[in-house]
Protein backbone atom coordinates (compact mmCIF):
# COMPACT_ATOMS: atom_id res chain seq x y z
CA UNK A 1 0.00 0.00 0.00
CA UNK A 2 1.52 3.55 -0.97
CA UNK A 3 1.65 6.24 1.57
CA UNK A 4 -0.99 8.15 -0.23
CA UNK A 5 -3.48 5.36 0.51
CA UNK A 6 -2.54 4.74 3.95
CA UNK A 7 -3.32 8.36 4.65
CA UNK A 8 -6.70 8.02 3.08
CA UNK A 9 -7.31 5.37 4.72
CA UNK A 10 -6.81 6.43 8.17
CA UNK A 11 -8.40 10.01 7.60
CA UNK A 12 -11.50 7.93 6.36
CA UNK A 13 -11.29 6.00 9.48
CA UNK A 14 -11.09 9.20 11.59
CA UNK A 15 -14.23 10.39 9.53
CA UNK A 16 -16.30 7.38 10.24
CA UNK A 17 -15.61 7.73 13.76
CA UNK A 18 -16.41 11.36 14.43
CA UNK A 19 -19.90 10.38 12.22
CA UNK A 20 -20.33 7.80 14.93
CA UNK A 21 -19.74 10.53 17.84
CA UNK A 22 -22.04 12.97 15.92
CA UNK A 23 -24.84 10.95 15.35
CA UNK A 24 -25.17 10.23 19.31
CA UNK A 25 -28.61 11.78 20.34
CA UNK A 26 -28.12 12.20 24.13
CA UNK A 27 -24.15 12.96 23.90
CA UNK A 28 -23.33 15.31 26.91
CA UNK A 29 -22.73 18.92 25.78
CA UNK A 30 -21.55 18.20 22.22
CA UNK A 31 -20.36 15.60 20.11
CA UNK A 32 -17.85 13.13 21.92
CA UNK A 33 -14.29 13.41 21.47
CA UNK A 34 -12.97 12.93 17.92
CA UNK A 35 -9.41 13.51 18.43
CA UNK A 36 -7.02 10.62 17.79
CA UNK A 37 -6.04 10.48 21.26
CA UNK A 38 -9.36 10.33 22.85
CA UNK A 39 -10.44 7.60 19.72
CA UNK A 40 -7.40 5.36 20.82
CA UNK A 41 -7.86 6.01 24.72
CA UNK A 42 -11.54 4.55 24.40
CA UNK A 43 -9.44 0.95 23.12
CA UNK A 44 -6.61 1.27 25.42
CA UNK A 45 -8.81 -0.42 28.40
CA UNK A 46 -8.96 2.07 31.19
CA UNK A 47 -11.44 1.39 33.98
CA UNK A 48 -14.80 2.19 34.26
CA UNK A 49 -14.09 5.04 36.85
CA UNK A 50 -11.18 6.59 34.86
CA UNK A 51 -13.25 6.80 32.10
CA UNK A 52 -15.84 8.24 33.59
CA UNK A 53 -13.86 11.22 34.35
CA UNK A 54 -11.67 10.96 31.02
CA UNK A 55 -14.55 11.00 28.70
CA UNK A 56 -17.79 12.49 31.38
CA UNK A 57 -20.14 10.61 28.67
CA UNK A 58 -22.67 10.85 31.56
CA UNK A 59 -22.70 14.65 31.57
CA UNK A 60 -25.19 14.89 28.32
CA UNK A 61 -27.06 17.23 27.52
CA UNK A 62 -30.10 16.96 28.77
CA UNK A 63 -28.97 16.27 32.60
CA UNK A 64 -26.60 19.82 32.14
CA UNK A 65 -29.94 21.64 30.81
CA UNK A 66 -31.93 20.19 34.08
CA UNK A 67 -29.28 20.83 36.70
CA UNK A 68 -28.79 24.54 35.42
CA UNK A 69 -32.74 25.01 35.34
CA UNK A 70 -32.72 24.22 38.96
CA UNK A 71 -30.21 25.88 39.96
CA UNK A 72 -30.89 28.57 38.24
CA UNK A 73 -34.50 28.76 39.90
CA UNK A 74 -32.61 28.18 43.64
CA UNK A 75 -30.73 31.37 42.76
CA UNK A 76 -33.83 33.15 42.21
CA UNK A 77 -35.51 32.19 44.62
CA UNK A 78 -32.83 33.26 47.36
CA UNK A 79 -32.75 36.69 45.67
CA UNK A 80 -36.37 36.94 46.03
CA UNK A 81 -36.48 35.80 49.71
CA UNK A 82 -33.78 38.26 51.01
CA UNK A 83 -35.90 41.28 51.91
CA UNK A 84 -37.59 38.65 54.34
CA UNK A 85 -35.21 36.11 55.44
CA UNK A 86 -32.19 38.87 55.48
CA UNK A 87 -33.74 41.97 55.77
CA UNK A 88 -30.20 43.48 57.13
CA UNK A 89 -28.44 42.39 54.20
CA UNK A 90 -27.04 44.95 52.05
CA UNK A 91 -27.72 43.89 48.42
CA UNK A 92 -26.07 46.19 45.43
CA UNK A 93 -23.29 47.80 47.75
CA UNK A 94 -20.99 48.08 45.49
CA UNK A 95 -23.60 49.66 42.77
CA UNK A 96 -24.33 52.42 45.19
CA UNK A 97 -20.61 53.64 44.81
CA UNK A 98 -21.33 53.75 41.08
CA UNK A 99 -24.68 55.44 41.35
CA UNK A 100 -23.61 58.48 43.95
CA UNK A 101 -20.36 58.90 42.44
CA UNK A 102 -22.39 59.86 38.90
CA UNK A 103 -25.46 61.19 41.15
CA UNK A 104 -22.31 64.29 42.21
CA UNK A 105 -21.31 64.55 38.64
CA UNK A 106 -24.56 65.24 37.54
CA UNK A 107 -24.81 67.84 40.45
CA UNK A 108 -21.78 68.69 39.31
CA UNK A 109 -19.58 67.84 41.69
CA UNK A 110 -17.66 65.49 40.01
CA UNK A 111 -14.52 65.55 42.15
CA UNK A 112 -16.56 64.74 45.31
CA UNK A 113 -17.19 61.11 44.14
CA UNK A 114 -13.35 60.52 45.75
CA UNK A 115 -12.77 60.34 48.90
CA UNK A 116 -15.27 61.12 52.48
CA UNK A 117 -17.68 62.87 50.53
CA UNK A 118 -18.91 59.53 48.27
CA UNK A 119 -18.38 57.72 50.56
CA UNK A 120 -20.86 60.14 53.31
CA UNK A 121 -23.88 59.79 50.14
CA UNK A 122 -23.20 56.42 50.20
CA UNK A 123 -23.65 55.87 53.16
CA UNK A 124 -27.12 57.14 53.28
CA UNK A 125 -28.31 54.97 51.42
CA UNK A 126 -26.96 51.94 53.59
CA UNK A 127 -26.56 53.11 56.87
CA UNK A 128 -23.65 54.09 59.09
CA UNK A 129 -21.33 51.40 57.94
CA UNK A 130 -17.22 51.51 56.00
CA UNK A 131 -17.54 51.56 52.61
CA UNK A 132 -14.73 51.45 50.01
CA UNK A 133 -14.14 54.46 48.05
CA UNK A 134 -14.77 55.48 44.80
CA UNK A 135 -11.67 54.52 43.06
CA UNK A 136 -12.82 54.51 39.17
CA UNK A 137 -11.40 56.83 36.44
CA UNK A 138 -13.79 60.06 35.38
CA UNK A 139 -14.15 57.65 32.51
CA UNK A 140 -16.23 55.22 34.38
CA UNK A 141 -18.77 57.80 35.76
CA UNK A 142 -19.70 58.72 31.13
CA UNK A 143 -21.27 54.80 31.71
CA UNK A 144 -22.93 55.76 35.09
CA UNK A 145 -23.90 58.64 34.54
CA UNK A 146 -27.51 57.88 32.72
CA UNK A 147 -28.92 56.03 36.00
CA UNK A 148 -28.06 58.73 38.32
CA UNK A 149 -31.59 60.16 36.32
CA UNK A 150 -33.80 57.08 38.27
CA UNK A 151 -33.60 56.36 41.95
CA UNK A 152 -31.05 54.13 43.72
CA UNK A 153 -33.18 50.95 43.65
CA UNK A 154 -34.37 51.73 39.97
CA UNK A 155 -31.26 52.20 38.72
CA UNK A 156 -29.74 49.47 40.63
CA UNK A 157 -32.45 46.59 38.76
CA UNK A 158 -31.83 48.06 35.33
CA UNK A 159 -27.87 47.89 35.32
CA UNK A 160 -27.82 44.20 36.63
CA UNK A 161 -30.58 43.35 34.26
CA UNK A 162 -29.03 45.19 31.50
CA UNK A 163 -25.52 44.16 31.75
CA UNK A 164 -26.99 40.49 32.82
CA UNK A 165 -28.65 40.30 29.34
CA UNK A 166 -24.86 41.80 27.47
CA UNK A 167 -22.97 39.45 29.58
CA UNK A 168 -25.77 36.48 28.55
CA UNK A 169 -25.82 37.57 24.57
CA UNK A 170 -21.84 37.85 24.26
CA UNK A 171 -22.05 34.53 25.54
CA UNK A 172 -24.32 33.03 23.37
CA UNK A 173 -22.78 34.43 20.68
CA UNK A 174 -19.24 32.62 21.32
CA UNK A 175 -21.14 29.46 21.85
CA UNK A 176 -22.60 30.20 18.53
CA UNK A 177 -26.74 29.48 20.06
CA UNK A 178 -28.00 27.84 22.47
CA UNK A 179 -30.09 27.81 25.82
CA UNK A 180 -29.17 30.63 27.81
CA UNK A 181 -30.35 29.07 30.74
CA UNK A 182 -26.31 27.65 31.61
CA UNK A 183 -25.15 31.16 31.25
CA UNK A 184 -27.68 33.27 33.43
CA UNK A 185 -27.15 30.03 36.37
CA UNK A 186 -23.15 30.20 36.37
CA UNK A 187 -23.12 31.00 39.66
CA UNK A 188 -20.30 33.78 38.91
CA UNK A 189 -23.13 35.95 37.51
CA UNK A 190 -25.08 35.88 40.78
CA UNK A 191 -21.74 36.44 42.62
CA UNK A 192 -21.60 39.95 41.11
CA UNK A 193 -25.06 40.54 40.93
CA UNK A 194 -25.58 40.71 44.78
CA UNK A 195 -22.33 42.94 45.41
CA UNK A 196 -24.15 44.72 42.43
CA UNK A 197 -20.95 45.13 40.40
CA UNK A 198 -19.58 45.92 37.70
CA UNK A 199 -18.48 42.23 36.11
CA UNK A 200 -21.25 41.57 34.04
CA UNK A 201 -19.93 44.44 31.67
CA UNK A 202 -16.85 43.94 31.81
CA UNK A 203 -17.64 40.14 30.73
CA UNK A 204 -19.86 41.66 27.59
CA UNK A 205 -16.95 43.97 26.53
CA UNK A 206 -14.69 40.60 26.62
CA UNK A 207 -16.96 38.68 24.86
CA UNK A 208 -18.67 40.80 22.22
CA UNK A 209 -14.66 42.02 21.52
CA UNK A 210 -14.09 37.99 21.30
CA UNK A 211 -16.65 37.64 18.38
CA UNK A 212 -15.73 40.72 16.96
CA UNK A 213 -12.13 40.46 16.92
CA UNK A 214 -11.41 38.25 13.28
CA UNK A 215 -14.48 40.24 11.45
CA UNK A 216 -14.50 43.35 12.98
CA UNK A 217 -11.77 44.64 14.31
CA UNK A 218 -12.61 48.35 15.00
CA UNK A 219 -15.36 47.56 16.85
CA UNK A 220 -13.71 45.22 19.07
CA UNK A 221 -11.06 47.82 19.67
CA UNK A 222 -13.54 50.17 20.52
CA UNK A 223 -15.33 47.56 23.29
CA UNK A 224 -11.51 46.69 24.56
CA UNK A 225 -11.74 50.84 24.98
CA UNK A 226 -13.92 50.98 26.51
CA UNK A 227 -12.28 49.44 29.89
CA UNK A 228 -11.05 52.55 30.44
CA UNK A 229 -13.46 52.93 32.92
CA UNK A 230 -11.71 49.18 34.58
CA UNK A 231 -8.23 49.52 33.05
CA UNK A 232 -6.70 46.09 35.25
CA UNK A 233 -9.40 44.30 33.43
CA UNK A 234 -8.07 44.99 30.08
CA UNK A 235 -4.92 44.69 31.37
CA UNK A 236 -3.29 42.27 28.99
CA UNK A 237 -4.69 43.32 25.70
CA UNK A 238 -2.62 46.02 24.32
CA UNK A 239 -0.36 43.22 24.98
CA UNK A 240 -2.13 40.60 22.86
CA UNK A 241 -3.00 42.99 19.69
CA UNK A 242 0.06 43.52 19.47
CA UNK A 243 1.76 39.86 19.63
CA UNK A 244 -1.31 38.67 16.85
CA UNK A 245 -0.38 41.95 15.20
CA UNK A 246 -4.61 43.27 15.06
CA UNK A 247 -2.99 46.78 14.63
CA UNK A 248 -6.51 47.70 13.35
CA UNK A 249 -8.56 46.78 16.55
CA UNK A 250 -5.38 47.90 18.62
CA UNK A 251 -5.51 51.83 16.64
CA UNK A 252 -9.24 51.74 17.65
CA UNK A 253 -8.85 50.71 21.07
CA UNK A 254 -6.31 53.68 21.56
CA UNK A 255 -8.67 56.22 20.20
CA UNK A 256 -11.72 55.08 22.07
CA UNK A 257 -9.51 55.56 25.01
CA UNK A 258 -8.72 58.87 24.16
CA UNK A 259 -12.35 59.81 23.03
CA UNK A 260 -13.62 58.71 27.06
CA UNK A 261 -10.48 60.39 28.19
CA UNK A 262 -11.35 63.63 26.25
CA UNK A 263 -15.02 63.08 26.81
CA UNK A 264 -14.93 62.72 30.48
CA UNK A 265 -12.41 66.04 31.27
CA UNK A 266 -14.90 68.10 29.01
CA UNK A 267 -17.97 66.63 30.91
CA UNK A 268 -16.96 67.00 34.49
CA UNK A 269 -13.61 69.18 34.36
CA UNK A 270 -10.26 68.16 35.71
CA UNK A 271 -10.59 67.91 39.41
CA UNK A 272 -11.77 64.54 38.89
CA UNK A 273 -8.58 63.18 38.04
CA UNK A 274 -6.34 65.22 40.58
CA UNK A 275 -9.00 63.56 42.97
CA UNK A 276 -8.70 60.08 41.56
CA UNK A 277 -5.46 60.11 41.25
CA UNK A 278 -4.68 60.80 44.80
CA UNK A 279 -7.04 58.32 45.76
CA UNK A 280 -5.02 55.64 44.69
CA UNK A 281 -2.95 54.86 46.93
CA UNK A 282 -5.91 54.54 49.47
CA UNK A 283 -7.63 52.23 47.23
CA UNK A 284 -4.61 49.68 46.70
CA UNK A 285 -3.93 50.20 50.75
CA UNK A 286 -7.89 49.15 51.13
CA UNK A 287 -7.80 46.42 48.55
CA UNK A 288 -4.25 44.74 49.19
CA UNK A 289 -4.60 45.43 52.98
CA UNK A 290 -7.45 43.05 52.65
CA UNK A 291 -9.92 45.71 54.47
CA UNK A 292 -13.24 44.10 53.41
CA UNK A 293 -11.66 40.72 53.62
CA UNK A 294 -9.22 38.49 51.63
CA UNK A 295 -11.71 36.03 50.80
CA UNK A 296 -13.57 38.96 48.67
CA UNK A 297 -10.43 38.25 46.57
CA UNK A 298 -9.74 36.21 43.92
CA UNK A 299 -5.70 36.79 42.99
CA UNK A 300 -3.08 34.80 43.99
CA UNK A 301 -2.17 37.32 46.36
CA UNK A 302 -5.32 36.89 48.17
CA UNK A 303 -5.38 33.42 48.46
CA UNK A 304 -1.73 33.40 50.33
CA UNK A 305 -3.24 36.41 52.26
CA UNK A 306 -5.90 34.27 53.11
CA UNK A 307 -4.19 31.04 53.89
CA UNK A 308 -2.19 32.84 56.38
CA UNK A 309 1.03 34.11 54.04
CA UNK A 310 3.10 37.03 54.54
CA UNK A 311 2.85 40.25 52.05
CA UNK A 312 6.30 39.01 50.97
CA UNK A 313 5.30 35.89 49.88
CA UNK A 314 2.03 36.70 48.78
CA UNK A 315 4.00 39.29 46.60
CA UNK A 316 6.66 36.38 45.41
CA UNK A 317 3.46 34.16 44.50
CA UNK A 318 1.46 36.85 42.72
CA UNK A 319 4.18 37.81 40.30
CA UNK A 320 5.32 34.34 40.00
CA UNK A 321 1.96 33.79 38.82
CA UNK A 322 1.67 36.29 36.49
CA UNK A 323 5.00 35.67 34.51
CA UNK A 324 4.27 32.18 33.87
CA UNK A 325 0.83 33.18 32.21
CA UNK A 326 2.39 36.01 30.76
CA UNK A 327 5.06 33.90 29.39
CA UNK A 328 2.42 31.02 28.50
CA UNK A 329 0.42 33.99 26.65
CA UNK A 330 3.44 35.21 24.55
CA UNK A 331 4.55 31.37 23.46
CA UNK A 332 0.95 30.48 22.77
CA UNK A 333 -0.24 33.50 20.45
CA UNK A 334 3.04 33.43 18.60
CA UNK A 335 0.55 30.52 16.67
CA UNK A 336 -1.72 33.76 16.48
CA UNK A 337 -4.88 31.43 16.57
CA UNK A 338 -8.53 32.75 16.05
CA UNK A 339 -9.35 36.06 17.84
CA UNK A 340 -12.21 34.37 20.22
CA UNK A 341 -8.96 31.55 21.49
CA UNK A 342 -6.86 35.04 21.48
CA UNK A 343 -9.38 36.66 23.66
CA UNK A 344 -10.01 33.61 25.95
CA UNK A 345 -6.42 32.76 26.86
CA UNK A 346 -6.06 36.56 27.68
CA UNK A 347 -9.16 36.46 30.12
CA UNK A 348 -7.93 33.39 31.99
CA UNK A 349 -3.99 34.74 32.37
CA UNK A 350 -5.53 38.25 33.17
CA UNK A 351 -6.77 36.72 36.22
CA UNK A 352 -3.58 35.77 37.53
CA UNK A 353 -2.01 39.03 36.49
CA UNK A 354 -4.13 41.30 38.85
CA UNK A 355 -3.39 41.53 42.31
CA UNK A 356 -6.60 43.13 43.20
CA UNK A 357 -8.65 41.05 41.24
CA UNK A 358 -12.09 41.06 43.31
CA UNK A 359 -14.04 37.59 43.65
CA UNK A 360 -17.35 38.97 41.59
CA UNK A 361 -14.91 39.45 39.12
CA UNK A 362 -14.80 35.19 38.32
CA UNK A 363 -18.05 35.65 35.86
CA UNK A 364 -15.47 37.23 32.99
CA UNK A 365 -13.80 33.78 33.44
CA UNK A 366 -17.02 32.51 31.74
CA UNK A 367 -15.63 33.69 28.29
CA UNK A 368 -12.61 31.25 28.05
CA UNK A 369 -15.09 28.44 29.28
CA UNK A 370 -17.37 29.38 26.69
CA UNK A 371 -14.88 29.08 24.04
CA UNK A 372 -13.57 25.74 25.13
CA UNK A 373 -17.51 24.61 25.08
CA UNK A 374 -17.51 25.92 21.57
CA UNK A 375 -14.56 24.17 20.38
CA UNK A 376 -15.99 21.33 21.67
CA UNK A 377 -19.62 21.25 20.34
CA UNK A 378 -17.60 21.85 16.95
CA UNK A 379 -14.48 19.45 16.98
CA UNK A 380 -15.17 16.85 19.78
CA UNK A 381 -14.32 16.79 24.01
CA UNK A 382 -10.31 16.59 24.51
CA UNK A 383 -9.95 13.57 27.43
CA UNK A 384 -10.92 15.19 31.13
CA UNK A 385 -12.32 18.62 29.28
CA UNK A 386 -15.83 17.89 30.19
CA UNK A 387 -15.33 16.86 33.46
CA UNK A 388 -12.68 20.05 34.35
CA UNK A 389 -15.32 22.53 32.94
CA UNK A 390 -18.32 21.06 34.99
CA UNK A 391 -16.16 21.20 38.15
CA UNK A 392 -14.89 24.49 36.74
CA UNK A 393 -18.22 26.24 36.34
CA UNK A 394 -18.93 25.38 40.06
CA UNK A 395 -16.10 26.94 41.41
CA UNK A 396 -17.93 30.60 42.14
CA UNK A 397 -20.16 28.25 44.30
CA UNK A 398 -17.63 26.85 46.26
CA UNK A 399 -15.57 29.78 46.92
CA UNK A 400 -17.75 30.54 49.99
CA UNK A 401 -17.32 27.56 52.01
CA UNK A 402 -13.44 27.43 51.34
CA UNK A 403 -13.20 31.26 51.28
CA UNK A 404 -13.93 30.70 54.95
CA UNK A 405 -11.62 27.82 55.77
CA UNK A 406 -8.76 29.89 54.33
CA UNK A 407 -8.71 28.67 50.76
CA UNK A 408 -9.34 30.52 47.49
CA UNK A 409 -10.07 28.62 44.71
CA UNK A 410 -10.12 31.59 42.15
CA UNK A 411 -6.62 31.33 40.85
CA UNK A 412 -6.50 27.91 40.37
CA UNK A 413 -9.99 27.80 38.22
CA UNK A 414 -7.95 30.44 36.35
CA UNK A 415 -5.10 28.83 35.78
CA UNK A 416 -7.08 25.31 35.24
CA UNK A 417 -8.58 27.28 32.51
CA UNK A 418 -5.39 28.69 30.65
CA UNK A 419 -3.88 25.52 30.85
CA UNK A 420 -7.45 24.25 29.15
CA UNK A 421 -7.22 26.75 26.33
CA UNK A 422 -3.43 26.85 25.76
CA UNK A 423 -4.15 23.08 24.85
CA UNK A 424 -7.25 23.41 22.82
CA UNK A 425 -5.13 26.14 20.48
CA UNK A 426 -2.37 23.68 20.34
CA UNK A 427 -4.93 21.18 18.77
CA UNK A 428 -5.97 23.79 17.02
CA UNK A 429 -4.20 22.63 13.56
CA UNK A 430 -5.88 19.69 13.48
CA UNK A 431 -9.39 20.71 14.42
CA UNK A 432 -9.04 24.73 12.64
CA UNK A 433 -7.34 26.54 10.44
CA UNK A 434 -5.66 29.48 12.05
CA UNK A 435 -7.92 32.94 11.26
CA UNK A 436 -6.64 34.78 8.40
CA UNK A 437 -6.18 38.12 10.34
CA UNK A 438 -3.24 39.69 7.88
CA UNK A 439 -4.96 42.50 6.62
CA UNK A 440 -6.21 42.87 10.20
Amino acid sequence: MSQKSGLEGHRLAFADDATRHLATPQDAVGPGAVTRRATSSQTSGTGAPVSALREADWLTADRVTAFTRVFLLLFIGCIAIIPWAAPTMDVGPDFAAFWTAAKLALEGRAGDAYGDTGRAAVAALFGQKTYAPFFYPPTSLLFWLPFALVSFATAAVIWIVATGAAYAAAVRAILKGGSVVPILAFPGVWVCALFGQNSLFSAALLGGSAVTLDRYPVIAGVLLGCFSYKPQVALLAPLVLILTRRWRALAAAAATTLVLVVAATACFGIEPWIKFIAVLPEASAWSLGGEPGFEKFASPYAAIRLAGGSSNTAWLVQVAAAAVAISVLILVLRKRPAGAAEIALMVAATALCVPSLGSYEVVILAIPGAWLIAQALAHGWLPYERIALAALYMTPFAMVPAGANGLQLAPLAAAALMALVARRIRHLPVFDAPAEIANH
